[in-house]
């Protein structure tokens, strides 16, 4: 009864707090305010905690401080459930691919938040989203990207993507990795999480509302400078940031 309770909740929070946020994005509009630091962004922070809170999820942020935007965050990717965790605590924008733009009242929540999309594929595609990213980041906010490319299993990490990091050195921005972690309480990894090519977004988010004492870990670690250094290098640093957070490999 449980899991369904939660999983009716998470379908039925998607549709109020969608069309809750975007009413707060259009009245931060109306006022001449960012909506990721005005009213929708406290309505994006109470609809995520809500919804931890819900999926009984404790959220655990780390000792490291994030530090003052702008930054290009780096973070490993795990599940949808990232994006959540992330937006629970910071006001940040995602890289996201373009077919969520075209979502029911996520893709006009994402939009109105500040989501930049891109389209993959395209012969343009990395350089119009390093370009948009550039632009996010100039303008003095946090812009998130999975550098992975795609969702692995928690316990280890693919080879971070150096391309976009491009957008940190074209902004003069720091690079910010953060590693994110799902256990149980006794802090062993939670396999149910990780959300697959071969899974549905319903099937996994009803695995996940199945899962008791879920823990949430977000750990900022220290900052990269771009100052000489080569979009390759910025990876590799971030890539072996992050796995030494949690140590992984």
């Amino acid at each position: 009864m449980r899991r369904l309770a939660r999983f009716l909740f998470a379908a039925c929070a998607v549709l109020i707090g969608g069309v809750v946020i975007r009413l707060a994005v259009a009245w931060d509009h109306w006022r001449g305010r960012d909506p990721l630091r005005g009213t929708a962004r406290q309505a994006q922070r109470g609809w995520c905690r809500l919804f931890c809170r819900v999926f009984g999820i404790r959220l655990v942020v780390g000792r490291r401080p994030l530090g003052a935007p702008p930054a290009l965050i780096a973070a490993n990717h795990i599940s949808w459930l990232d994006i959540v965790v992330l937006a629970a605590h910071w006001p940040v924008a995602f890289l996201s691919k373009s077919e969520v733009a075209r979502w029911p009242i996520i893709g006009g929540v994402a939009s109105g938040l500040g989501t930049l999309f891109l389209h993959r594929g395209g012969p343009t595609a990395a350089r119009d989203a390093t370009e948009r990213m550039t632009e996010s980041l100039g303008r003095g906010g946090y812009v998130v990207f999975f550098p992975e490319g795609t969702t692995g299993d928690g316990q280890s990490l693919r080879a971070f993507r150096p391309r976009l990091f491009q957008a940190a050195i074209d902004a003069g921005t720091p690079v910010q990795p953060v590693a994110i972690a799902y256990t149980h309480r006794d802090g062993h990894h939670c396999p149910v999480v990780p959300f697959g090519a071969d899974q549905s977004l319903a099937r996994n988010v009803w695995e996940v509302a199945g899962v008791s004492g879920l823990v949430a870990r977000a750990e900022p670690a220290t900052r990269i400078a771009v100052e000489g250094r080569r979009r390759n290098e910025l990876a590799q640093a971030s890539r072996a940031a992050v796995a030494d957070a949690f140590g992984v490999k």
